[in-house]
This record gives C-alpha cells, structure tokens and sequence, in this order.
C-alpha cells in the first residue's frame, strides 16, 4: 500500500509542473522564477561599463576595458586584457495574495584580450553564460490516502530546484581593416548543463524522502560576425559616430536527458528521456553612438531574438499557457569621462554612466508578454598607475505583471568587474 501511495504522490507533483503561478503561493529562493521555463533565462553579455548604460557596447568600446558584445572591437585591442566580474541581485516576485524576495548571486564572463598586430588585429577568449536557471520552489501539499474502512490525510512539501543553462566557450579574432572599419569573427563551444530536480519530504516519518533529477547535457558549435564603422568629424572636427552590427547565428544542439534518482521511482515523465535537439535563435544586435568630445558618449542600441524558433526536444508548454516570442530590447544611455579632461578635482578621477532600457522578453504567459524595464547607473574606478579599472553597476527594474494572476518580479542588482589592462606587444622606438 505504501508503494501505491508512494507512486501516486510522485506522479502528482510531477505532472503538475505547470507553472510559477502555484509557485508563489508557497516559497522560493534563488533567482528569476521565470527562469524555470526552456533552458533558463537570457543573459546579456555586455560587460558592466555597457550595462550600467542600459546599452550592450556594439556599436562603442574603451580601449581598456574587454568587450565581448562585438568581435570587431577586438581589431582595436591594445592592451592585453583581463576581464572578470560577479553580481547580486535580489528578486521580488509578488503575485495578487503573495510575495517572496529571492537573493542570487553570480558570476559574470570571464574573458581575455590579446593584440596580435597593435591596433590592428586583436585575439578573444571568453566564458560567458547565454541563459541561466536558478530557482528554488517550496510547496506543502496534502493528499487523502484511503486505508481500507479508514482515511488519512498525507501531508508532503515538494521542492523544485533547477540550476545551470546554455553556456559558450569562444575564440575570435578582430581585424581593423582602416580607421573607418572593422569586423571580426567569433567560433564558439556552445553547451547545455542543466538540472532539474524534485524532492518529496513527507511530514510523517514513516514515508522515506523521495527525489528524482533530470539532468540534460549538450554541445554544439556557435558563430559570430560584427561590423563596426567609426565616422570622424560629422558635425565638429572632434566629433565621431560610430555604427555597430553583430550576428549570432542560430544553433541547433544536440542534447540528452536522464533520470538519475537513489530510489527507484517509478512514474510517468512528463518530459522526453533519451536523446534530442535544441535550437537556440538567431541573435541580431546594433546600435548607434555618438562622441561630441572625448569626455562625452551618447547612445542607443538594441536587439532581437528570434525566440519564436526556439525548439526543444525535452520540453511540453501545451497544457501551461506559456509560449516563446520574438524578443526585442532597447537601450539608451550616457557615459561621461571627466578624468580626461586633466581636472586635479576628486570627482573627477571616477567614469559615470547612466541608462535605462526596456525588453519584451522571449516568454509570453497567458497572452502577456513577460517584459523587463530597467534603470541603472554605473561608477568606473580607474587605477592610478595603469589602465585598469573596476567597474561597478546599480540597476533597478521591473518585470512581468500581477494581471491575469501573473507574477511580477522587482529587481535590485550590483555588478562588479576587474579590467586587468597592460600594454603587450609593443616596443617603444628609440630616439
């Protein structure tokens, strides 16, 4: 009878991953409930000077601090490179009974710059996290267990965790053709580390704990191009503008998903086990900046996701209401430099930034689109000796929606980075 009961219990919350709705009612930890969905949700890869403008950095670039949002920027490196960071955000979901604050933290890419030929033709190597999964569900349940003539109540809480995503190992190289182009190219190991994993903790002791995972893995190869154009005096003979162009092409992995449990658990998956694809979307980005001077740059930037192509093998949204759309994202924002102008004064010695961007998201639950509005402000901290520097970044933003009993998440973020700069590659002339 305990087996029966055992099997009737494990069934029940796993074909009831429907989705977060239920899990706000209980409690959570960790990150974006939304990441729950696919293979977690998407990462932005711009480095923390970028993002705490509200842009990516594909149509700018300092040349002392890494950037990974266009390899064409990399055909300008010339300084050798180091680049690494981390970051805490805290996730406020709220739903129209409940709410839960979720703190996660993070680490960022990790990448290194080398100038092959000066200013001319520069080498990346990166780690950076495409999606990410990091969500933590607790939810007390009970269940009317009959017992011949009599009845007991079971009562259990289920906890849902999922970790990893999609990840990419790159190696590029940027060619500045002249002083008005540059483009590059970039071959990546694009891979999938996931982990979903369920646990049933009954309240009476004489049921054992119960926990299962599924566990998917996958590699596939990825490419990137970008383009960047650089046009000097437009209005003034200090002015420049600069045009950004990046490409992403889709990637199909292939992937496999397991079972792996301590018990034996029998039950029927929700999910396909064994061997099959998934397809990440092709990824557009540009923008546009301008230079009036070399204290002062104006952008705006954007992008798209061709999320409504996404496929995935291992993965049934029919009976949760969730779909994937096209994604699009739009960013502005400001960087000020007052160290450049020689200023001896100590607010002067710091790099300012200042933006603010808005994304409608790739999910679409219930006919609404999960979207993301962000404001952020960033503070660079430059080495008095060389040109390194820590970049740090506060963000604010909401997303999602309470209508249609939605969640919807307020999001308080720090990022911090280190840009290890140091010239390599050069000898001065003699004289």
């Amino acid at each position: 009878m305990r087996k029966l009961v055992l099997i009737a219990v494990v069934f029940c919350f796993t074909s009831s991953v429907s989705w977060a709705q239920s899990a706000i009612g209980s409690e959570a930890s960790n990150g974006s409930i939304y990441s729950k969905l696919g293979v977690g949700y998407p990462v932005s890869i711009a480095n923390t000077s970028s993002s705490s403008s509200g842009l990516l950095g594909v149509s700018f670039n300092e040349s002392s601090v890494g950037n990974l949002a266009n390899p064409a920027h990399w055909g300008s490196t010339v300084y050798g490179l180091g680049a690494g960071g981390l970051d805490i955000t805290s996730y406020t979901a709220s739903s129209n009974n409940a709410e839960v604050t979720n703190v996660e933290f993070g680490v960022k890419q990790f990448q290194l710059q080398l100038p092959i030929i000066r200013g001319k033709l520069g080498l990346s190597g990166s780690f950076a996290p495409l999606t990410n999964t990091s969500y933590q569900n607790f939810d007390l349940r009970q269940q009317i267990i009959d017992r011949g003539a009599a009845q007991d109540t079971l009562q259990y809480v289920i906890q849902n965790e999922g970790t990893g995503g999609v990840n990419s190992a790159e190696l590029g190289l940027g060619w500045k053709i002249n002083e008005n182009i540059s483009i590059g190219y970039a071959a990546s190991a694009v891979f999938i580390s996931h982990e979903d994993e369920y646990t049933s903790n009954f309240i009476n002791s004489e049921y054992n704990t119960v926990s299962y995972t599924y566990k998917t893995n996958g590699v596939a190869l990825g490419n990137r191009f970008g383009t960047h154009i650089r046009l000097p005096s437009i209005f003034t003979k200090d002015d420049q503008l600069g045009l950004g162009l990046a490409l992403k092409l889709p990637v199909s992995i292939d992937a496999s998903q397991e079972k792996v449990s301590e018990q034996f658990v029998q039950t029927l998956d929700p999910v396909k086990l064994g061997g099959g694809t998934v397809k990440m979307p092709m990824k557009i980005s540009g923008g546009l900046s301008y230079r009036p001077n070399n204290l002062l740059i104006l952008a705006a930037e954007g992008l798209y996701e061709g999320w409504s192509d996404y496929e995935n093998d291992f993965e049934d949204l029919s009976q949760t209401g969730a779909a994937y759309t096209d994604r699009y994202k739009m960013g502005m924002g400001v960087q000020y430099f007052p160290y450049l102008s020689g200023s001896d004064k100590f607010l002067s010695n710091f790099k300012y930034r200042l933006g603010a961007s808005y994304d409608t998201g790739h999910l679409e639950i219930d006919s609404k689109n999960i979207s993301t509005l962000m404001f952020s402000f960033g503070l660079g901290i430059r080495s008095p000796k060389s040109g390194s520097s820590i970049d740090m970044s506060f963000e604010y933003g909401i997303r999602g929606t309470n209508s249609m009993n939605l969640i919807k998440e307020q999001i308080w973020g720090i990022k911090l980075s280190v840009n290890l700069a140091e010239i390599m590659f050069y000898r001065p002339k003699l004289k």
